[in-house]
């Protein structure tokens, strides 16, 4: 299991639209690593309002981690400014609600993930500002504005267009 969370930059905060990517880049980073290693089995699982990703096959991990880094370069190198992020590699059971474990992982359930202190206790900081680079992997900053200006003023144009007629 993995938690990856990229924050956003305090100074970047006022371009226009920078904000809405992040929350948009967020969700693409998590289908890129989905995407990346399909054989592994990733799941999205939300856990109290954080992500993780679930592989229930055999994986590498430091490829996750050096994919999880190529990302954070790309996205310092879209937005033009340094982030940081939140990444931690853990071994994890999948549980569904209100079903007892089998007889042979029963002694190792414990406590919900977030209701303890071991995702804190192995948290690495991770910073990506070494070659930023365009992988591929996300959508570029400059697009996403564009896109934004576009609908915005289809928007604009939806309204003029529309009469309003008095009887």
């Amino acid at each position: 299991t993995i938690y990856f969370n990229i924050y956003n930059n305090k100074e970047l905060e006022d371009k226009p639209y920078y904000l809405e990517y992040m929350e948009e880049t967020r969700e693409e980073v998590y289908k890129a690593i989905q995407n990346k290693f399909t054989m592994s089995q990733p799941l999205k699982v939300t856990n109290d309002h954080k992500v993780f990703i679930i592989f229930r096959g055999n994986i590498d991990m430091r490829d996750v981690k050096t994919f999880c880094k190529m990302m954070l370069q790309e996205l310092e190198y879209f937005t033009e400014g340094v982030h940081k992020a939140d990444y931690a590699e853990l071994e994890t059971m999948f549980m569904e609600i209100g079903r007892a474990p089998t007889f042979m992982k029963a002694s190792k359930v414990g406590e919900k993930l977030t209701q303890t202190d071991i995702l804190d206790k192995i948290m690495v900081r991770m910073d990506g500002h070494d070659q930023p680079q365009d992988n591929g992997c996300l959508t570029p900053y400059t697009d996403y504005v564009d896109f934004k200006e576009e609908e915005k003023r289809q928007n604009l144009k939806k309204e003029e267009l529309e009469e309003v007629v008095e009887w």
